[in-house]
């Protein structure tokens, strides 16, 4: 076939032309089949560096892990500030449930907008994800009824969830495999810088009136640039594939390898669109409630599902997002004369930590981060659970508030929470959000939205009971359960969370043909590593030889 990005190219005809592979690969079915080649070892020159057409295209749809920071972090600073503004105190059931609304929303917008991921496309999906984004931060900030904030909250949940599966399925879909744990890892990223943000306005905000309007309301303004940027974002050149546009995703695809020669764009397309053409197959052949069925009964697909699923609802188990929700709430009890302020403290560290990962998780990989810094978590918060128990020792081993604890232990508590922190920027925290690189194409719709739904049942769980466990098991016995939780996580992340560093994001599906891929995944590493060293040192040869070097030569034939 003559090359999309080379007119002059040689063809199917001509002897010197090497045509990508385009051999069947369906997961689904039980017969065998023959493999794909493998992406990651089809390179092109300056791949492993990030063009600024990237950069931009990276950025812009952050701007949803921006949002979804921002308004999951808000609450922590603007539930103190409510005071009476909607007719009366908030008594601690009532902000949990204002806290949760968000969580119940997110539930929804992920089980809806993943399904319309595969339709409608990653692009519009995040659209209409912003659509709620908007809506919701006006409900919010205009409410004078609770009932009327809960709503708002709920529509302002669909697009949180909706952003936070599709955002970072976007980004994998786009990013080279060279650099694809960076490029996620800057959403990842977003996700506390906006916790940062509503952290800093809301102690900017502390004695403004009204000033928790003013945080919510703040959450239209990046919503508003992501909805006026979209016109320039494509779709993902996948799910051009999908809908047979060949042209636009070739064109996609040379914007980000510009420096790629047509031959290896051609093969880089011809990959792709054998991916895609075989797992369409399942689309075409099966029903909607026999597809539903598959993901469960399939053990490729279950595992994959399994894996991805249960680090996301370990990253809400260990307990991190409520110190975010209710940082004003537990710093104010501490004693701080600034809640929102110390509010800092958590969202900052997380900040700051996760973009010391996602700057080395390529190089380090995801398992060995999570088998690094989990223990370190697990240890804060056996340090917190300590110091907590010694300074309630005079109120019963509970919160009191008014109560003047003293300042030695509490900042000893801080210390265990300090320390949890970085364990938990460092690994759970942005982890869970590279989901979508372990699941196969014509599941990762589908499986980004249930693994989503995961963390948010599991966020709603923690977040409702979290003000209730202070009072009835203890802030010991919180950080205790907590610790347990990690424990157990731990054990689950060594056992079926393998690792994908510099394996291309078609290739991690199947690590899960056996079991957890776990082993598979180094085995298939080091084959790759051997393999990039003879090409390696192909290409040596040929440069010594006749000092014309054949890169596009050589990587096909190995491929």
């Amino acid at each position: 076939m003559p090359s999309r990005f080379n007119q002059n190219a040689p063809t199917d005809d001509h002897p010197n032309w090497r045509k990508g592979p385009e051999v069947e690969h369906v997961e689904w079915r039980n017969n065998p089949q023959p493999d794909i080649a493998d992406e990651s070892l089809v390179k092109a020159e300056g791949e492993d560096k990030i063009t600024p057409y990237l950069v931009f295209l990276i950025l812009v749809a952050a701007l949803a892990g921006f949002l979804f920071g921002y308004d999951t972090g808000v609450v922590g600073s603007a539930l103190p500030l409510i005071g009476t503004d909607l007719g009366k105190e908030l008594t601690s059931s009532e902000q949990e449930i204002i806290t949760a609304g968000t969580t119940i929303g997110a539930i929804f917008g992920a089980g809806i907008l993943g399904p319309l991921a595969d339709r409608l496309g990653r692009k519009w999906s995040l659209f209409i994800a912003d659509i709620f984004f908007t809506l919701g931060a006006v409900l919010i900030a205009s409410s004078y009824s609770l009932a009327q904030i809960i709503v708002g909250r709920l529509v302002l949940g669909v697009g949180v969830g909706g952003a936070a599966m599709i955002a970072p399925m976007y980004i994998t879909e786009l990013a080279p495999t060279a650099v694809r744990g960076r490029c996620i890892g800057v959403n990842a990223f977003f996700i506390p810088f906006g916790q940062v943000v509503s952290s800093a306005v809301g102690a900017g905000v502390q004695n403004t009136r009204h000033g928790w309007r003013i945080l919510f309301a703040l959450g239209v303004v990046p919503s508003m640039i992501q909805l006026s940027l979209m016109h320039y974002l494509p779709e993902s050149p996948r799910v051009l594939l999908l809908r047979g546009k060949d042209d636009e995703a070739a064109a996609i695809l040379s914007q980000i390898y510009v420096k790629a020669t047509p031959e290896i764009l051609d093969l880089k397309l011809s990959v792709a669109r054998t991916y895609v053409e075989a797992t369409t197959s399942m689309q075409r052949e099966l029903t909607l409630v026999e597809r539903a069925k598959r993901l469960w009964t399939h053990k490729p697909y279950r595992r994959a599902i399994i894996a991805v699923s249960g680090l996301q609802i370990f990253s809400q188990l260990t307990g991190f997002n409520t110190f975010l929700y209710y940082s004003g709430t537990l710093f104010g009890l501490l004693g701080f004369s600034n809640p929102a302020a110390a509010g800092l403290i958590p969202s900052g560290i997380n900040a700051l930590m996760v973009f010391i990962g996602m700057s080395v998780v390529d190089k380090v990989g995801r398992r060995r981060l999570l088998l690094v810094f989990a223990p370190i978590m697990m240890a804060g918060l056996v340090w917190a659970a300590v110091a907590a128990w010694y300074m309630t020792a005079d109120t019963e081993h509970l919160l009191v508030t008014d109560y003047q604890y003293s300042k030695t232990l509490a900042g000893l508590l801080v210390g265990g929470i300090v320390l949890f922190v970085i364990g938990y920027g460092m690994s759970y925290s942005f982890l869970g959000w590279y989901q979508s690189e372990f699941l196969a194409l014509e599941i990762r719709g589908s499986g980004s939205g249930i693994s989503t739904v995961s963390v948010w049942v599991a966020n709603l769980v923690v977040s409702v009971s979290y003000l209730s466990q202070l009072e009835t098991i203890t802030p010991t016995g919180t950080f205790c359960l907590y610790l347990g939780f990690s424990v157990i996580g731990y054990i689950f992340a060594y056992f079926c969370y393998p690792e994908s560093k510099g394996i291309s994001v078609d290739e991690i599906a199947k690590l899960f043909k056996e079991d957890f891929g776990v082993r598979k995944s180094e085995q298939l590493r080091a084959g790759q590593a051997a393999t990039s060293q003879r090409l390696k040192e192909k290409r040596q040869l040929s440069e010594s030889g006749d000092g014309n070097p054949k890169r596009s030569e050589v990587t096909h034939a190995e491929v």
